[in-house]
């Protein structure tokens, strides 16, 4: 037994008989919807951009001082190593007995000696540098 659906009520959802509702595409106008993402997307980099300079201004604010100080103190450590000549055998001789007593401590007398000897001439080249004429004579 087939019914038939004769009253014209089509709410069987067969919709076979061509009154098929069509998808509209919504009409948006193009000028203003490019217009509005410029604008969000000028605001962004305007948003961006003023983060960056507070950020940048409040970590050179911080380092300013302390590169200043930094470069004080190089500045005066320049000066130290310039005037390490005028107090060569005291370095040199402190330098020896500093390691060589530490190493006395530890390891006995003698490795203490040989260190604190080794440690002496190490400071001496670094105080006084290395002569040139002393390790490579030239042939006149």
């Amino acid at each position: 037994m087939t019914s038939d659906n004769s009253s014209g009520d089509d709410s069987s959802g067969d919709d076979s008989s061509g009154d098929k509702p069509k998808f509209e595409i919504p009409k948006v106008d193009l000028r203003s919807s490019i217009k509005m993402g410029v604008k969000k997307t000028n605001d962004l980099l305007a948003t961006l951009e003023e983060t960056n300079v507070q950020t940048s201004s409040m970590v050179s604010s911080r380092l300013r001082p302390l590169l200043t100080q930094m470069y004080a103190l190089s500045q005066k450590g320049v000066v130290m190593y310039e005037l390490r000549k005028y107090y060569g055998p005291q370095i040199i001789g402190v330098t020896a007995i500093t390691v060589g007593g530490l190493v006395a401590a530890r390891r006995g007398k003698v490795p203490g000696l040989f260190m604190g000897g080794v440690s002496g001439v190490g400071a001496y080249g670094f105080t006084y540098g290395n002569p040139s004429d002393f390790f490579m004579t030239e042939k006149k």
